[in-house]
């Protein structure tokens, strides 16, 4: 047999390290944290396995029996499936558990190496019960891999902040116009105003995580829902350099949000706060990012996915992709015609968001 099947990612730990680069989320420490505090179980929606090639290769994927936790919206495709009396769950996730961001998706040396696996990897699901296979917000230079096995490309848009360079915070306002630097001023000078303050954490321990996650957990209680991650997730986090940033009013912690960075890209993950504070969320999760992105000289901030209200902040909208495996004949076609309509309207969209920026005509 070419692969084995893997409970955990710890039976090919040596293979995964081996192949990972400086992506914060598609890495051992961070898939590993999420099972390890068991956030992926049957509960959850994302149920684990590892698909380890005899080339070591090592695909991470989660078997779903709903949609939720991905922020590719397929819900249109499972309810044609429903019409039609067939199954559209379970089906396979390959992405990185509750979390959008552009990544790897498959451990391995090289691409050919991701193609040979990919190949056998398609082989066996297409023998299981899962009607599809859905490889989300997939890095540029693993595209490719993607690119045959009559995987379905889809495209979407997002928004990411580009650092041209600023020193400070007032040499990126200088670049936009004026209308959107008042805007963003008037915002900032709000919160001063209200005596807010922010307090950075680096390397935290385990009360700094305690803390956040109660405002993590807020977010999600205000909606009557719960959190999809635990507290004992977080804590395993320490040893990836996580930064979490706290609000503060009166030497209170009202707020937080938790940021990661890579070799050129800050991310923002996570955030809460307790009170319903005007222009808190704008400032803590997105200026105070662009400030940090800054100090730390990344080339990029990715704020988070969707958000149309970004743009005007300065986010240049980024086009994302995903691929889509689909086992039945006909519904892959139709869902092939459905991506390529879609993108049409998605690279228009684009376009229209990139001459929609504040930025100065220079």
């Amino acid at each position: 047999m070419s692969f084995l099947i893997r409970d955990t990612l710890a039976e090919c730990k040596d293979k995964v390290k081996n192949h990972q680069c400086s992506d914060p989320f598609f890495n051992y420490q961070f898939l590993s944290a999420l099972q390890e505090a068991d956030c992926l179980n049957k509960q959850s929606g994302w149920q684990a396995n590892y698909f380890h090639h005899k080339n070591n290769s090592v695909v991470p994927f989660y078997e779903k029996n709903n949609s939720q936790g991905e922020f590719v919206f397929d819900y249109s495709w499972a309810n044609a499936y429903f019409r039609y009396g067939m199954q559209y769950y379970p089906k396979i996730v390959l992405s990185v558990p509750f979390t959008p961001i552009e990544g790897n998706r498959i451990f391995c040396k090289h691409n050919e190496d991701g193609k040979e696996t990919l190949k056998d990897f398609v082989k066996y699901i297409n023998e299981e019960k899962f009607s599809s296979i859905h490889a989300l917000f997939v890095s540029e230079n693993q595209r490719e891999i993607f690119s045959g096995e009559n995987f379905i490309e889809r495209t979407d848009c997002n928004y990411k902040w580009v650092n041209y360079g600023y020193k400070t915070f007032d040499d990126y306002l200088q670049k936009l116009k004026s209308r959107y630097r008042k805007n963003i001023l008037k915002e900032r000078n709000e919160i001063k105003k209200s005596n807010i303050f922010f307090e950075l954490v680096e390397n935290p321990k385990s009360q700094t995580w305690e803390e956040f996650y109660l405002f993590y957990a807020l977010t999600y209680v205000r909606r009557g829902q719960q959190p999809y991650l635990n507290l004992d997730f977080f804590r395993k986090l320490s040893g990836t350099q996580p930064l979490v940033l706290f609000a503060k009013k009166n030497d209170e912690k009202i707020a937080a949000a938790l940021f990661f960075v890579s070799d050129d890209t800050l991310y923002g993950r996570y955030w809460g706060s307790k009170d319903d504070i005007d222009y808190l969320h704008f400032e803590t999760c997105y200026y105070q990012g662009i400030e940090l992105a800054i100090k730390k000289n990344v080339s990029f901030f990715d704020p988070g996915i969707q958000g149309q209200h970004k743009l005007k902040r300065g986010f240049e909208p980024v086009l994302n992709k995903s691929y889509h495996w689909i086992k039945n004949e006909e519904f892959r076609k139709a869902i092939s015609n459905f991506c390529k309509d879609e993108s049409k309207h998605i690279n228009q969209y684009y376009l229209n968001a990139k001459n929609a920026l504040p930025f100065k005509n220079e």
